[in-house]
């Protein structure tokens, strides 16, 4: 398993602290500080513990479900066709291929 580099508790470790938590009945202030978190860690893990059983204890992927902001791939690869054809951002904003396609180009840069 892929545990990221900052985590306090790996998957056995936080099922260790849930299952103490609710087979042996122990507070999640207590079951933290014996584990090396937070209260409200502790409840975390117990609330996903829970809702989804030991499957809630994996690492989740922090990688956003959406991304608003994200550009449709046919302007993605005229973008580059633009940039490999060696045109500056100043160059690529006004070409007529992008009118009305809603891309904003930062001034600033």
């Amino acid at each position: 398993m892929n545990t990221h580099k900052n985590a306090r508790l790996t998957f056995a470790r936080r099922l260790q602290m849930v299952q103490e938590m609710t087979q042996h009945g122990l507070k999640a202030c207590v079951a933290a500080s014996r584990h090396g978190v937070t209260p409200r860690t502790a409840r975390k893990w117990l609330g996903r513990y829970l809702a989804e059983g030991a499957s809630g204890l994996t690492d989740a992927s922090s990688r956003p479900k959406r991304s608003p902001r994200a550009i449709e791939p046919s302007k993605a690869l005229l973008i580059v066709e633009l940039r490999q054809r060696r045109m500056t951002q100043a160059r690529i904003c006004p070409a007529r291929s992008f009118f009305g396609h809603g891309i904003r180009v930062n001034r600033r840069v």
